[in-house]
């Protein structure tokens, strides 16, 4: 997580923006306290940038942990699917027909990068008003009953 400083400038930049905005504007207009005008107007339009910036960062630093593990950068005395990877590599597992030493740590990535992802994709339609027309769920339970079935 050595790359904080993008996430702040992103938010910054975004609460500037939303500062702008009518709805902000009026709160102040009414005489609304600042410290309610941050809590209530502003920081709900904050949560789904900041979340998808703190689950793309830990995306990003799992992937490139098993990465330089994997090209040897890494502690070799150390659990890593890195170093499974690397290990599953360097005993010839795929010729010897031991497929899933290289499987199993390459769907466990997968897994994780995809669910975080889901996780992130949640968080800004749960977090995000623009997104509030009804969720991924709804939309898709919808698509189902009418018999539709592509998603």
């Amino acid at each position: 997580f050595t790359s904080w400083a993008w996430g702040v400038r992103v938010t910054r930049s975004e609460t500037l923006s939303i500062r702008q905005r009518d709805f902000v504007k009026s709160a102040e207009m009414l005489g609304e306290p600042g410290w309610r005008i941050m809590a209530f107007e502003i920081f709900p339009n904050l949560i789904s940038i900041v979340g998808i910036n703190f689950i793309g960062s830990v995306i990003f630093a799992v992937i490139s942990e098993a990465t330089l593990e994997f090209l040897g950068l890494g502690d070799p005395n150390t659990v890593s699917w890195g170093i499974m990877l690397y290990n599953a590599q360097n005993s010839s597992a795929l010729s010897v027909g031991a497929w899933w030493d290289i499987l199993t740590p390459c769907v466990a990535l997968a897994t994780l990068g995809l669910g975080l992802a889901l996780i992130n994709f949640a968080i800004d339609e749960i977090a995000n008003p623009r997104l509030r027309t009804g969720g991924m769920l709804v939309r898709w339970s919808g698509l189902i009953r009418r018999g539709e079935g592509k998603l």
